[in-house]
């Protein structure tokens, strides 16, 4: 979408969830004729003692909130509450109006049609946040972060996004740019005088000042690396042979009834997929059907096929076997797959409570396993093992706690997970045009080094800037700006 061409429309959306019904729905205007656009739709209600009854939405004061109805000529379509905000000290800095009404999709698209009829036209994704970066309200980094506040899934996550917002992440650029101007201003300025010797910057100081930014910037991605997981989150697959009780355990890990359990092999034929917060991480956890072998139906080829198709998506797997009967076929097929994967993995050992098998028959059946598990490629590797009852709940702690510590030793959190710089968090945008800064000061220290001339460090300083001024939206483009807003949804 080209908004350059539009910039100056008037834009409608509706901006609280599309799916279901709710008892409130928020219609949302901004642009020049978001006032002119109430006063053809609003009619202020006539309640005893209303001194706003005779007035139109444009002559209310700025920020005040008035009860009415949403009008279609002389048809009533909504009872509604009508948020008047006059600009510049709105969200988008242009004039807002947003009208509450009921929740029922009918009704807040009645709404929507007749903003549109009148005047506005549909929003983009993301397009009023793209305004308020557009018109100063916000930078590109906070922008960003509105997007990751409303796709929260966790505490930890929409506070890292609340602080983004706040605009931590944007006062750490400001201050590495900064640096990087005062050096470049003198060595700049040492060219105007070339022929006089004057050195504006010594090259022992502009090493240590480099040094220290390019170490800020080093430290920020490797905190930020670390800590990302608390936002993006991690997809977790659960695997095995049919009627082993992947579902059971799927169930109970999510602590409600979300797949169908039954005693009959191959209930589950397609995946399934919840997310759920663990102790701060927000965890895709993805119930697939029974892996088979053999001669199958076709649907059971599809269904295995897709199984297979998620494991390899999967960051963790979660291998389940029946642990009360002895080891199949299929089960060691299936960790031969899960071994040439090289996933990560927890190997579940499920209906421990029927087990009845002794000592030395469960330590052989583990360690027969374990064997399967641990490719040649990895002989290190080794599954953590949990044994479980999901029908019962019993060593489900034990697996919630295993698959935890499994995450933070994979994002090299495990001795500091509430590291000092936890809330120090990049995209994978911001984090290359952050290393991509790092690696052109890296160049102009090598310059530095070579005593090469003040034009080619400069040229490396400039293009530091460029880079990180593409987090703050400083230095900017058509196509970073779409594929930014993109993610948007639409309303917001």
């Amino acid at each position: 979408m080209k908004y350059q061409e539009t910039d100056n429309d008037t834009i409608a959306a509706i901006s609280t969830p599309g799916s279901g019904e709710g008892g409130i729905g928020i219609v949302r205007l901004s642009g020049k004729n978001s006032l002119s656009i109430a006063d053809k739709i609003f009619a202020p209600g006539k309640n005893a003692g209303d001194k706003h009854a005779r007035l139109k939405p444009s002559m209310f004061k700025t920020h005040t909130v008035h009860y009415g109805w949403i009008v279609d000529g002389k048809t009533r379509i909504d009872e509604a509450l009508l948020t008047l905000m006059r600009s510049p000290k709105t969200y988008t800095r242009e004039d807002i109006v947003e009208i509450s009404g009921h929740g029922g999709p009918a009704v807040l698209r009645n709404i929507l049609e007749l903003c549109i009829s009148n005047g506005a036209r549909i929003a983009g994704p993301g397009e009023f946040t793209r305004r308020a970066f557009l018109n100063g309200r916000i930078d590109l980094a906070q922008a960003e972060a509105v997007c990751g506040l409303i796709r929260a899934k966790t505490d930890r996550s929409s506070g890292i996004a609340v602080e983004q917002i706040k605009g931590a992440l944007s006062e750490k650029i400001k201050g590495l740019r900064a640096g990087l101007i005062k050096l470049a201003a003198g060595l700049e300025a040492e060219l105007d005088y070339s022929g006089e010797g004057i050195e504006f910057v010594s090259r022992k100081n502009a090493r240590q000042a480099l040094n220290k930014i390019l170490e800020d910037i080093n430290t920020s991605l490797s905190a930020s690396r670390k800590n990302r997981v608390y936002v993006e989150g991690v997809k977790i697959a659960i695997t095995g042979r049919p009627n082993v009780g992947k579902s059971s355990l799927f169930n109970a890990l999510l602590e409600k009834e979300r797949a169908i359990v039954t005693a009959i092999p191959g209930t589950t034929r397609d995946v399934i997929a919840e997310t759920f917060n663990l102790r701060g991480i927000p965890v895709t956890i993805m119930d697939t059907a029974g892996i088979m072998s053999g001669n199958l139906e076709q649907i059971e080829k599809i269904s295995t096929a897709k199984s297979k198709e998620i494991l390899g998506l999967a960051d963790i797997v979660i291998f389940v076997v029946d642990f009360s009967r002895p080891l199949s076929r299929n089960d060691r097929d299936i960790a031969r797959l899960i071994s040439a994967s090289a996933k990560k993995v927890i190997l579940v050992l499920n209906k421990a409570d029927l087990a009845c098998s002794t000592a030395k028959k469960r330590k052989k059946l583990t360690t027969e396993l374990v064997k399967f598990l641990a490719a040649k490629e990895h002989p290190a590797r080794q599954p953590v093992i949990v044994e479980c009852s999901a029908l019962k709940n019993k060593g489900i702690a034990a697996l919630e706690t295993a698959l935890y510590n499994k995450i933070l030793e994979e994002n090299n959190l495990l001795k500091s997970p509430d590291a000092a710089e936890s809330s120090f968090v990049v995209n994978s945008r911001q984090e290359r045009s952050l290393a991509n800064a790092g690696e052109s000061i890296s160049q102009a220290l090598d310059a530095l080094s070579r005593s090469e001339p003040e034009e080619f460090v400069v040229l490396h300083l400039r293009a530091a800037l460029d880079r990180l001024g593409e987090i703050t939206g400083e230095t900017t483009t058509e196509e970073i700006l779409d594929a930014v807003f993109s993610n948007f949804c639409v309303g917001k």
